[in-house]
């Protein structure tokens, strides 16, 4: 089968970037190296094959609109309630006959090529999981959730900066965030995600642990670029990516 059929993707843009103090553009739409970051994600998809990727939209969106106009699906998030929600408000936008879907942050999938996508589909399809986390290997993975896998080197879970022990601090694999899930799963575990008693959001990556509960199969799919773990959050992190990015000539 080729590897493009049934296939569609979801590109989270809805957040208001609180940390990057955005307020007259989404944080998408800050620049790299002279592109709009929302930009790098969309075009390695349609370059894979997907040619109008869901957009999800809520802050500021007119400022994503304006620049990517008809280049895409658009779902809009009317109310800021997390990454989970952002989800489901994409998934009635879903092509009626695409069985897997990728999802991508907006602001963490900059170095993301259609090459390393395709292979990513591949070993999503071949290996039958329920869903595939994209994860890298960092210098600095301080702030970022870490792979925990057992003596064979199978993933067995994930485990946040905040709850991990001293020992699991100095794993180097980190979870991205991105990657590609069986619809049927989604379909069945978004509903399933609650609301955080803290923020009162809805956190995608609680499927993750869902998953696992469930016993459904996930995969990792490891590449050794540490870019891949490079999100921006931050006007610091923004200068990084932007190096990097010049460093790179892309």
């Amino acid at each position: 089968m080729n590897i493009l059929e049934h296939l569609d993707a979801i590109i989270l843009a809805a957040g208001r970037g609180t940390r990057m103090k955005a307020t007259e553009k989404n944080k998408v739409m800050y620049e790299i190296a002279g592109t709009p970051m929302i930009s790098f994600p969309v075009r390695a998809l349609q370059k894979l094959g997907v040619k109008k990727p869901i957009v999800v939209i809520g802050f500021v969106r007119e400022s994503v609109q304006a620049y990517l106009k008809d280049d895409v699906r658009y779902a809009i998030q009317e109310k800021t309630e997390g990454t989970a929600d952002a989800v489901r408000v994409a998934m009635p936008s879903l092509l009626t006959d695409a069985t897997d879907v990728i999802v991508l942050y907006g602001d963490h999938s900059a170095f993301y090529t259609a090459e390393v996508l395709a292979t990513l589909v591949e070993h999503h399809r071949e290996s039958n999981a329920a869903m595939t986390l994209i994860t890298t290997n960092v210098d600095s993975p301080t702030g970022y959730g870490r792979i925990l896998r057992d003596l064979n080197g199978d993933m067995t879970g994930i485990v946040e900066e905040k709850n991990a022990t001293d020992e699991e601090k100095k794993i180097t694999e980190i979870n991205t965030g991105n990657a590609i899930y069986k619809r049927d799963f989604l379909e069945q575990y978004l509903p399933k995600i609650e609301r955080n008693a803290i923020s009162g959001e809805f956190y995608f990556t609680d499927i993750v642990s869902l998953g696992f509960t469930h016993h459904e199969k996930i995969e990792t799919f490891v590449v050794e670029d540490a870019a891949f773990g490079m999100g921006v959050n931050t006007p610091e992190q923004l200068q990084i990516a932007e190096e990097e990015m010049k460093r790179r000539g892309m």
